[in-house]
């Protein structure tokens, strides 16, 4: 399983590459985030990047935080290893259209890191006990867990989901700003 430490470098490693890809595509036009010889606007764009970085590491690690709360929630469960939580952490993008704008691309990030964290949990020590996505009812093979390959494709899908809802996220806050 993939320890904290895996999961913070590849937050980074996320951040950092899609941040770059993000800058990229602004400096050969084909995005505007209205960079271009004006740096009026580089104030707002470095507190979104500080924001951004905490934002991936959050994303990198919320998953696991099921570990604190054993009582409640067995670790890598259903809830906390796929798309229903960062939906959850979605709805400030809805309700509050002031900061809208802003809190696009922090968002979009944070479920970069998420994405990164369940791709790295796609290499366990093994594929048993606390390596598989856990249900809070038992399935019709008594098992309150899907097997390995359900697993593996559960990671794998809501991982993928998550990193293309990122990246779309971050292509259309640069139609906002």
């Amino acid at each position: 399983m993939a320890s904290r430490r895996m999961h913070i470098f590849a937050g980074t490693l996320f951040w950092g590459i899609f941040l770059g890809i993000f800058y990229a595509l602004d400096f050969i036009g084909f995005i505007d985030l209205g960079l271009a010889g004006d740096l009026a606007g580089l104030e707002l764009h470095s507190i979104w990047i500080v924001l951004s970085f905490m934002a991936t590491h959050f994303g990198a690690q919320l998953p696991d935080y099921d570990i604190i709360w054993k009582k409640i929630l067995p670790h890598r469960n259903i809830v906390t290893h796929s798309v229903l939580l960062p939906v959850l952490l979605c709805i400030p993008l809805y309700t509050v259209n002031t900061f809208s704008n802003f809190l696009a691309p922090v968002y979009a990030f944070y479920l970069i890191g998420h994405a990164s964290h369940l791709f790295m949990d796609l290499r366990p020590e093994s594929w048993k006990g606390s390596a598989l996505i856990h249900l809070f009812w038992v399935n019709e093979a008594g098992r309150k867990t899907l097997p390995p390959k359900a697993s593996k494709l559960f990671l794998f899908l809501n991982g993928l989901i998550l990193l293309i809802a990122g990246i779309i996220l971050l292509y259309f806050f640069q139609l906002w700003v």
